[in-house]
């Protein structure tokens, strides 16, 4: 093989990652270099080595005009090894790799819009079961040209390649990484040889020149050839075989012809060799340049106008003039040879070609993506078929998982133009497609326009339905209310009942989230409890908040919230999940509202909902840190931010919560950053139930500053807005307890002592240790050292077997100090010490830090505190020792979390000797003893 002539280096460094392959060590292997460089060559030598060693060859050859064919490279890679139906099929989509099933099924097949990462995880997890049959290895040619959604899955792969021993090789043009950077995670993978083939020497292409023209070739001949193609192996191969096909002789006279060729020859030689061709056989060159390579030889005829029995013979002619690689399927050499022949196309006729050969694939039946990737290649002329093949490809894509590559469609769809009758749904679409894939800016304009082009009757409605949903997701729900309510007017007459209660049900939600939105939510809720088929869980989940805004009984706000998350029917993505949630919050049940925002951040990844993470992410942090479990709330924190770019309705309970732990920390200053960037900046007034967490902090922040003049104020702001959204009594926000705080900074503890007081009246007719528990403390601030001890101890008792450890560190130190005052120095130690230990187990360190500290202000000798069992657990580890401790095996584990066996094997090695087990029985008691997360 000629172009595998001075390339031992690179043969011995692929040789040198096989061995490693076989040694149970996967690798990626990047060979980057400019068109032409051998890169495609070095690739077929790895198949050869590969199949030498037995193992299973994956191979996919990436093309510029399939990128817009949602995990294209991907069905190349997998659909040639996995049989149509029957148990082996079965065992190989086992598990989490059911989710990418879909990709390899049929074209109607759907996957969850956006659900991007478990389709990734389902295809990692689908090479795993592979691989326990023979090791893979993945080839890709023009990884550069692949589309996105499989870019993203060699990424994902490389990133795991520790535990599945895989071997992945892609050729790539550097300059042609793209902006979106996809390509470079490969890059970036630790087990990476990257290789770049250098062109030919002199004297290699000297070689080269006597192998194929004469052993005699003068010195200046092969000199001339090697300063013609810069030692490009491909020019070099492509020059050599015009030569000869012309008769040239390799002398010093000769010389002189190759080198007034000029540095265009090579292109003009293909050129040449294509122009030579009988027309049947340029007419099928072209049909394959337009189709792309690996098109069956019927569509080619049907594009090139040639009879079937005349475009196999014309095939294999081009194959044996080194045009095409193999005749069935055929396929060019090389990319740089087909450029020349889609070259040779004039200019005006490509629009046509392309709309001819979307016809021909179309009646063919290949996927309607593959026939509107050559309709993106057309003039917009307004041809209304095109806009219905386009909104079709789009709705495959978006339906395969993929809605960057269905807004590609729609945007060509929008150029067309549609009809009138078509443009509001096109531009729907779209902004549900930018959407998803956190394009907010776009998303917006879309939907805007969509909604303004809609013509009245159920499009508009759909549009405001879409619009409505959106903003909300924003943080907008005041702007979403109207949108909905003119919707539900638009639907008074239509007989379409489904559409009527989803999009009350919405409004309901979103009514409830709106601080000005009472009225509208009583209305609807009436409403919606009169409407047949209404989802029983809707109301249950309204209801339970309002058990608790009335101040009833916590056991009834219990019972409804329960029985309105009993049945799954309150998805991430739907407004009535949350108050059925958040009232599991303010009931201090933060186990059991642990579990489902688990279970709602499952979903939210498993179908790819990106939106709705920021408000999941906000959650869980608050649970972590009303837990005292500082560590995890700031890795909630982390992950929900990064998923969570503004504006999104999460963002406010995310900063709230960030600037709670920043306080915890006496990190003032990052907290008054993190306020004064947030929604609520500028001394704002909230407008949103989202909003009140972070008019708490921004209350916490005023007193830590000492400025209780702002405090008070912003007390009295959340009164007001608590009265506005129908809270007359306790809530999640203390209020009153902070606006206690603030007149005691201002010497005024009458005004503190009667707000301290309401507070603990409401709070035991509510029956929530922990609200007593606060209550109590706050009220020990006031006593007489008699009444403060009896208030704090049984603030303690209330905390004891409650979830809310950081509390009860706070209270036990109040005690201590209170001891210590009282000269019971014995008792104080022993209450502050085990204050400290609650503390550091919290990752509250300034609070330990302070306590043991003052137990050596007097000549104490420091306490030794240690963090011990579960407390002692990362977040990560404690996360896959429950999974564990819950009978998950170790691959389902990973399945759940998306990440490697080994990385499981790893935490849970690290949480038994923690947690000093030897087995999973043992966990399971140990883990029992402690908090879950």
């Amino acid at each position: 093989m000629t172009e595998l002539v001075e390339r031992d280096a690179e043969v011995r460094a692929l040789e040198r990652s096989l061995a490693r392959l076989g040694a149970g060590q996967g690798g990626v292997v990047v060979l980057d270099g400019g068109a032409g460089a051998g890169k495609t060559a070095l690739l077929k030598e790895v198949r050869r080595l590969a199949a030498d060693r037995g193992c299973t060859v994956l191979s996919a050859r990436a093309a510029e005009l399939e990128r817009e064919f949602a995990f294209g490279v991907v069905r190349q890679l997998f659909e040639p090894v996995l049989p149509a139906a029957g148990p082996e099929r079965a065992r190989l989509f086992g598990g989490a790799a059911g989710n990418a099933e879909g990709l390899f099924g049929a074209a109607d097949q759907t996957i969850a819009p956006g659900a991007s990462y478990a389709v990734l995880n389902g295809l990692y997890w689908l090479l795993v079961t592979l691989a326990e049959r023979a090791t893979p290895v993945l080839l890709v040619d023009d990884v550069h040209w692949a589309d996105l959604p499989s870019l993203r899955f060699l990424g994902f792969l490389a990133r795991r390649l520790d535990s599945c021993a895989a071997l992945v090789v892609v050729t790539t043009r550097s300059a042609d990484h793209g902006e979106d950077g996809l390509a470079d995670d490969l890059l970036a993978t630790d087990e990476l040889t990257l290789l770049r083939p250098r062109n030919l020497s002199g004297r290699a292409v000297a070689e080269l020149v006597r192998r194929e023209l004469g052993p005699a070739a003068h010195e200046e001949f092969c000199a001339a050839c090697h300063a013609l193609t810069g030692g490009n192996p491909l020019f070099v191969r492509e020059l050599l075989r015009v030569l000869a096909t012309d008769g040239v002789r390799p002398t010093a006279e000769g010389a002189a012809a190759v080198a007034a060729a000029g540095p265009d020859a090579i292109r003009w030689y293909v050129t040449a060799r294509l122009r030579r061709q009988p027309p049947p056989v340029r007419a099928v060159a072209r049909a394959v340049a337009v189709l792309g390579d690996d098109a069956a030889l019927a569509e080619v005829a049907g594009l090139a106008g040639v009879p079937a029995p005349e475009v196999v013979a014309a095939a294999r002619r081009l194959t044996r003039e080194g045009i095409f690689d193999r005749a069935d399927p055929p396929a060019f050499v090389h990319a740089v040879v087909r450029d020349v022949a889609h070259a040779l196309i004039p200019v005006p006729e490509l629009g046509q070609e392309h709309e001819r050969a979307a016809r021909v694939l179309l009646e063919a039946g290949r996927p309607v993506t593959r026939v509107a990737a050559h309709l993106l290649r057309t003039t917009p002329a307004g041809v209304p078929g095109r806009v219905g093949l386009l909104a079709a490809a789009a709705d495959q894509a978006f339906r395969h998982g993929a809605p960057e590559n269905a807004a590609v469609f729609l945007d060509r769809a929008r150029a067309e133009p549609p009809l009138p009758a078509q443009r509001a749904e096109v531009s729907r679409q779209l902004g549900n497609c930018r959407a998803h894939h956190l394009a907010l800016a776009e998303a917006d304009g879309h939907l805007r326009e969509a909604l303004a082009l809609a013509d009245g009757g159920r499009q508009r409605v759909l549009c405001a339905y879409s619009y409505a949903r959106f903003r909300n997701a924003c943080g907008e729900p005041r702007e979403a209310v109207p949108l909905l309510v003119r919707a539900l007017a638009d639907l008074a007459d239509a007989e379409d009942p489904g559409l009527v209660l989803e999009v009350e049900a919405e409004l309901i939600g979103m009514a409830r989230a709106d601080l000005g939105g009472r009225a509208e939510l009583l209305h609807r809720l009436d409403s919606f409890g009169r409407r047949t088929g209404r989802p029983q869980a809707v109301l249950d989940s309204q209801a339970a908040l309002e058990a608790v805004l009335a101040g009833r009984p916590v056991g009834e706000a219990l019972a409804f919230a329960r029985s309105a998350l009993a049945g799954e029917v309150l998805t991430p993505e739907r407004c009535g999940l949350w108050a059925a949630v958040h009232t599991l919050l303010v009931t201090d049940q933060l186990d059991e509202a642990d579990r489902r925002m688990q279970r709602a951040l499952d979903t939210a990844v498993d179908r790819g909902l990106l939106l709705p993470i920021g408000i999941v992410r906000g959650y869980l942090a608050r649970i972590a840190f009303l837990r005292g479990d500082l560590a995890q709330a700031a890795e909630h924190l982390e992950l929900g931010t990064a998923a969570a770019p503004p504006p999104n309705i999460g963002l406010p309970l995310l900063e709230a919560t960030a600037a709670d732990v920043h306080l915890e920390h006496d990190r003032t200053s990052d907290a008054a950053a993190v306020l004064a960037a947030g929604v609520l900046g500028g001394d704002r007034s909230p407008h949103s139930s989202a909003h009140l967490w972070l008019l708490g902090s921004r209350i916490r922040l005023r007193l830590a500053q000492g400025d209780h003049v702002r405090a008070l104020a912003d007390a009295a702001l959340c009164r007001e807005s608590y009265e506005r959204w129908g809270a007359g009594e306790l809530w999640d926000v203390p209020w009153r307890l902070l606006a206690a705080r603030a007149h005691l900074l201002a010497e005024r503890p009458a005004e503190a002592s009667a707000l301290i007081g309401e507070q603990l009246r409401l709070a035991r007719g509510f029956a929530v240790p922990r609200h007593i528990a606060v209550a109590l403390r706050a009220s020990a601030r006031l006593a007489r050292p008699t009444d403060a001890r009896r208030y704090l101890e049984e603030a303690v008792e209330l905390l004891r077997t409650g979830p809310g450890r950081l509390e009860h560190a706070h209270t036990l130190a109040d005690l201590g100090q209170l001891h210590m005052r009282g000269g019971d120095r014995s008792t104080a130690r022993a209450t502050i010490r085990r204050a400290a230990e609650l503390a550091l187990e919290c990752q509250a360190h300034p609070l330990a830090d302070r306590l043991t500290a003052g137990l050596t202000t007097k000549g104490g000798r420091p306490p030794r505190l240690r963090v011990t069992g579960v407390s002692a657990l990362t977040p990560s580890e404690r996360r896959v020792a429950q999974l564990a401790a819950d009978a998950l095996t170790n691959r389902q584990i990973a399945e759940r979390l998306y990440v490697t066996e080994k990385t499981v094997e790893a935490h849970l090695s690290r949480a038994f000797r923690k947690l000093d087990v030897r087995s999973r029985i043992q966990l399971v008691s140990r883990l029992s003893t402690g908090p879950r997360s």
